[in-house]
């Protein structure tokens, strides 16, 4: 037989897993725009969250963690396409440091989201972006090339007529 201990302590308990839920829900939407290492801070409170709370349903516990990981995966995408195109601007600049510290920043940012389940396609997009970009600058050369070496024969005169 309830009595009304009980049922105050049920009460308490559905109040706090509401609360723990809304907590989550609040994480989640804070990660939609957030920078990637925000996003993974995030996750990572997320996780504890999850953790301590044994009573929260398991559905809504997948639920919830799989949006996390979906939202940093996204955050992640964003940041290397960003890093991509500050990339290919560098490299019309024949900034060589700076365009190289990018791709590399780029790298980094997608095989994160890649392994937090990326489509298999961006991948090859972002070597093909990688590829473009190393491939892209100034190419002019001043003095002869192997390609177009200094021509040694004397130039013809005029013609005289």
């Amino acid at each position: 037989m309830p009595t009304a201990a009980n049922t105050a302590k049920n009460d308490a308990e559905e109040r706090l897993i509401e609360a723990i839920k809304l907590e989550c829900r609040k994480l989640i939407d804070a990660m939609r725009l957030a920078q990637p290492s925000e996003a993974e801070r995030q996750r990572a409170r997320l996780d504890e969250v999850i953790k301590h709370c044994a009573k929260l349903p398991m559905e809504f516990k997948r639920d919830i963690l799989a949006q996390a990981r979906g939202l940093e995966c996204t955050s992640n995408t964003r940041a290397a396409d960003i890093a991509l195109h500050a990339a290919m601007r560098k490299a019309k600049e024949d900034d060589v440091a700076e365009r190289n510290k990018l791709v590399g920043q780029a790298r980094n940012y997608a095989n994160k989201a890649i392994s937090l389940g990326a489509d298999p396609s961006f991948r090859t997009t972002v070597n093909r972006k990688i590829e473009i970009i190393m491939m892209t600058g100034n190419v002019e050369q001043k003095g002869p090339t192997v390609a177009k070496p200094l021509d040694a024969a004397p130039r013809p005169s005029g013609a005289k007529g």
